[in-house]
């Protein structure tokens, strides 16, 4: 296959899962009634996760690889959380999470005034802001209380066997994405239009076990 092929096929691919991610996130919508309140974890927790994939901005060949890779990454963890609980049936768990993911987020918006002002001496009193995410944070923890904290990414992939993927591509991505050491080198070129498009199979190949485990959770609610 020559690399026009290649690209014509990835591309594809990728619209028509997004296209069946699209009648998924429409088909658990509209799932979301009273009469359904039974499946209601497995039907919210369906739509989020459609709505996540159809939000991102997907990436191609002309795109610096920063953004194939990066939307690669989030497709394979996505994906990866999405299997597991699907095949641990944890969907009520999932609040929990969500929970505790938002009590992290909320710390993080308190801590910015601390950090604006240290570093930016000239904000002090610009922004009062901070009370409102301390109202936030009380409100959710007497709501659902402190919530629980989501398996490391590497944990869920061994259970649902997909180790050898992740100790790949999400250690390989950590490298080229975040700042460490191996930054310096300045010796990591994978930004050949081949290099990209062979990523870029991979969001096809990620967002292809989205669908397939989206429509797993559909096929287990009733059609009432």
């Amino acid at each position: 296959m020559n690399l026009y092929i290649l690209i014509i096929d990835t591309n594809n691919k990728i619209k028509d899962n997004k296209e069946k991610i699209s009648n998924l996130y429409k088909s658990f919508d509209q799932c979301r009634t009273v009469k359904y309140r039974d499946w209601a974890h497995e039907i919210t927790f369906g739509f989020l996760v459609s709505e996540y994939v159809l939000k991102l901005n997907i990436a191609s060949k002309d795109d610096n690889l920063d953004a194939v890779l990066l939307l690669a990454r989030r497709l394979l963890e996505v994906f990866i959380v999405t299997e597991y609980i699907v095949t641990t049936n944890q969907f009520d768990v999932m609040i929990d999470f969500c929970v505790y993911d938002r009590h992290e987020y909320l710390k993080g918006c308190m801590a910015r005034g601390v950090a604006d002002e240290k570093l930016f001496p000239e904000l002090v009193g610009l922004d009062n802001y901070l009370s409102d995410f301390q109202k936030q944070e009380k409100e959710l923890f007497s709501q659902h209380g402190s919530g629980k904290k989501m398996l490391p990414i590497r944990k869920m992939a061994e259970r649902i066997d997909y180790l050898d993927e992740y100790n790949y591509f999400y250690k390989f991505t950590s490298k080229l994405l975040h700042f460490c050491p191996f930054s310096l080198n300045g010796d990591a070129d994978f930004n050949r239009p081949l290099d990209k498009v062979v990523f870029l199979c991979r969001v096809a190949k990620y967002i292809e076990k989205i669908r397939y485990e989206l429509e797993n959770i559909y096929q287990r609610i009733p059609k009432i």
